[in-house]
């Protein structure tokens, strides 16, 4: 005869799976069991723990790079990765919670037509996004020009890059703009730049050799112009009253180049001054053909003849 204490095991485990098929509730036509409602938390549990994985060694990559775009590079990586994973995780435990995730297409196609029609400048927007990363056209840090507006690059988002005026203005611009439109990007390859500072002298050919000698020497002087190459002063026209010079040099970084060329503005008109190099204001010659009678012998014209010609400069 068999002892009935032989049978409690398989009773307490036919109790246990009996226990874990009881269905909870129903989720549209789909039951849902003990068994299956565990699987789903395992199973958003497991895909969390992977997120945070893969977060931190994303992070860990950003806070390596030597540049801040490829650190922006990375934690861009490290959202989209992880709203991924998400997606995943949620998908595959739908499906084994018993919900045909398939089965939602049809839903999800409508709402997704609706969102496409709704959404179309954003999703240009994100794949300009992904156009600039992978060209580097445009990376943070660089000063850019685009429709007037000049500023440094601050961050550049999914759907946006903010641009930092020099009035410390924010300018938020579309992605999409970039590739539209032309983009002057002054620090691209190499942050070094050339100028061209414009300045007329005189009418003192005497003086050519000397006005040529100051302005490099006040080129060299600054700490931002660069000695090689080195600067140089072209002769670029003979003006109505004054002879037309150049000075070209390079600068570290092309963000100073405004206040670079004010600077030697300063310097230069205090060196002239002190070495009697005239900035002369433009003149004209006027040929009057008679000086009406009420203007003769005036203060403007004191010596001048009534009714006769006369030129003033």
């Amino acid at each position: 005869m068999f002892n009935s204490a032989e049978f409690h095991p398989v009773s307490f485990s036919l109790d246990s799976s009996r226990h874990h098929e009881t269905i909870l509730f129903t989720l549209g036509k789909t039951p849902v069991t003990v068994a299956g409602l565990l699987d789903f938390v395992l199973i958003i549990i497991a895909g969390l723990v992977v997120k945070g994985v893969v977060r931190r060694a994303f992070e860990k990559k950003a806070a390596n790079q030597r540049n801040p775009q490829g650190e922006h590079l990375m934690k861009m990586f490290s959202t989209f990765s992880g709203y991924l994973i998400l997606l995943l995780t949620a998908m595959i435990a739908l499906e084994n919670l018993g919900i045909q995730v398939t089965s939602l297409e049809g839903v999800l196609g409508v709402v997704g037509l609706g969102f496409g029609i709704g959404l179309q400048g954003v999703a240009a927007n994100i794949i300009a996004l992904f156009v600039i990363l992978m060209e580097k056209s445009i990376q943070v840090g660089d000063l850019i020009e685009l429709d007037g507006v000049l500023g440094t690059v601050k961050e550049i988002r999914p759907r946006s890059t903010t641009i930092m005026s020099r009035d410390n203005v924010a300018i938020i611009i579309p992605n999409s703009h970039f590739i539209a439109n032309k983009v002057i990007n002054w620090s691209h390859l190499d942050k070094k730049i050339r100028l061209h500072l414009n300045v007329g002298i005189g009418m003192d050919v005497s003086l050519l050799d000397r006005a040529r000698t100051i302005m490099l020497d006040v080129a060299l002087a600054h700490p931002e112009v660069l000695p090689d190459p080195s600067p140089v002063v072209w002769f670029k026209d003979f003006g109505e009253s004054s002879f037309d010079m150049e000075l070209v040099f390079w600068v570290r970084d092309g963000i100073l180049r405004h206040t670079v060329i004010s600077d030697l503005n300063f310097a230069l008109a205090e060196r002239f001054h002190k070495e009697g190099i005239e900035l002369p204001y433009p003149y004209r010659t006027v040929l009057l053909k008679s000086v009406p009678d009420s203007l003769a012998g005036s203060p403007v014209f004191p010596e001048s003849p009534r009714g006769r010609s006369v030129k003033a400069e």
